[in-house]
């Protein structure tokens, strides 16, 4: 090759690679100049699931590099999509951390470290002001499955994360004396809605449940918004991930998704608009229809007796549901189903769109959901529609709804893009001095 032509090379190469960094520290608002504005707008990251000294003992070579890039990797996406779509909330889906059980001194680090990969201080633990809240879910590896909560795991998430259950109103037409206008947002500790070991942790997140019910009863037209850690549950086939439960001792030690029956309670007596969890990793679009039904009597055993479930599953709690569990599933059966993201054209009456963010980590594209509400002035109606791996939704309440995923790319590109920026420092002055 002559002199020349390697200057060329070195030249092609070098702008390639500019683009290339131009885009990935970037992209973010690249891919946020077509995006629509909106009233309120929801920064959604699933599963960042850090990991810290297990990783080390396990890799001591390589493991202190893999936490370094991944570290930086989360904290671009994070800072990189919080400036370009400058949302008013940034939620994290759960499982911030790997794993339920480190000790104390492992905890905390991970807590500052997480701080600063969500954006929330600088290198020197200095706080960035900013105007959005940051709000969390409870996942399995931040406080265990039902079966393994123990009180200290979540004393010291809520110390740190806030509380496992709360619920806050939006008012878009700042109306005080009406319910027009307003929109419900509700954090629900899904660890817990299923047999859990401690019943005190399950008995808040019913009370808190129960709560929400009477809530809806006595105002269904205020559009409610949940936010839980594990999906609902639906056939094998809509998702990736398909219904498994394990137990020990009757208690949840491993879970998919939310039983039938609690499944079947939230659908039925909350009647969200929409529900947003993580947990399954590869993330999924789906909805379920809910038929409505004056009575759907079912009979309790060989006593003779039947119970009324479309009037009293809304009574019910917790321990009545598990009591009566086949029947509460028998009628879910009877009046919901479930759909793929890819079936999500239709109009949206009695229809509630689910979506699971697929995670945040590089292995799964480096993913930010973007959820966003407008008011809506058009005669559309009622009507849902997905667009790729999101959707837009109108509804009767004057209101559009987007959901997109806005991704980064694989974290071995990322690493690609880090060695070939290495080499470049180094053989593109040295083939241009040639």
């Amino acid at each position: 090759m002559t002199r020349s032509q390697l200057r060329r090379v070195a030249i092609a190469f070098a702008l390639v690679l500019g683009a290339a960094n131009v885009y990935f520290y970037n992209y973010a608002a690249f891919l946020a100049l077509n995006h629509p504005d909106s009233d309120i707008r929801f920064n959604l990251y699933g599963d960042p699931q850090i990991e810290g000294d297990a990783k080390l003992k396990r890799e001591p070579t390589t493991g202190k590099y893999d936490l370094l890039v991944n570290d930086y990797y989360l904290q671009h996406i994070y800072a990189s999509t919080i400036a370009a779509f400058r949302p008013q909330y940034v939620v994290t889906m759960g499982d911030m951390f790997s794993s339920q059980r480190t000790n104390k001194e492992e905890y905390y680090k991970r807590i500052d470290r997480f701080k600063w990969i969500s954006h929330q201080v600088d290198a020197n633990m200095a706080p960035i002001s900013g105007s959005h809240a940051y709000l969390y879910l409870a996942g399995n590896h931040d406080i265990g499955y039902g079966g393994e909560t123990r009180a200290y795991q979540v004393n010291r998430y809520t110390n740190n994360f806030g509380p496992l259950n709360h619920d806050w109103m939006v008012d878009f037409h700042n109306a005080s004396q009406s319910s027009n206008g307003l929109h419900q947002f509700a954090i629900i500790n899904a660890m817990h809605l299923d047999k859990t070991r401690d019943e005190q942790f399950r008995n808040a997140t019913w009370q808190f449940l129960q709560q929400l019910a009477t809530q809806r009863s006595q105002h269904p037209e205020i559009p409610l918004a949940l936010f839980l850690h594990i999906p609902l549950n639906k056939p094998a086939g809509i998702c990736t991930t398909h219904p498994k439960t394990n137990y020990t001792d009757g208690f949840v030690k491993y879970q998919d998704y939310l039983s039938p029956a609690t499944s079947a309670y939230i659908l039925h007596c909350l009647a969200p608009t929409l529900v947003f969890n993580g947990h399954d990793h590869d993330g999924c679009l789906s909805a379920h229809k809910i038929r409505r039904t004056a009575s759907h009597p079912v009979a309790l055993g060989d006593s003779g007796n039947t119970l009324q479930i479309s009037d009293d599953l809304c009574r019910m709690n917790f321990t009545e549901i598990d009591m009566y569990q086949a029947e509460v599933e028998a009628f879910g059966e009877a009046t919901l189903s479930a759909v793929a993201g890819s079936d999500l054209t239709s109009t949206a009456d009695n229809l509630v769109a689910e979506v699971t963010v697929r995670s945040a980590m590089g292995a799964y594209g480096g993913v930010t959901g973007i959820f966003d509400i407008s008011r809506d002035d058009s005669s559309a109606g009622s009507h849902m529609r997905a667009l790729g791996r999101g959707f837009t939704l109108r509804t009767e309440h004057g209101y559009r709804y987007q959901y997109r995923e806005v991704r980064l790319g694989d974290h071995l590109i990322i690493r690609i893009l880090l060695v070939a920026n290495i080499l470049g420092a180094i053989a593109v002055p040295a083939a241009l001095l040639f």
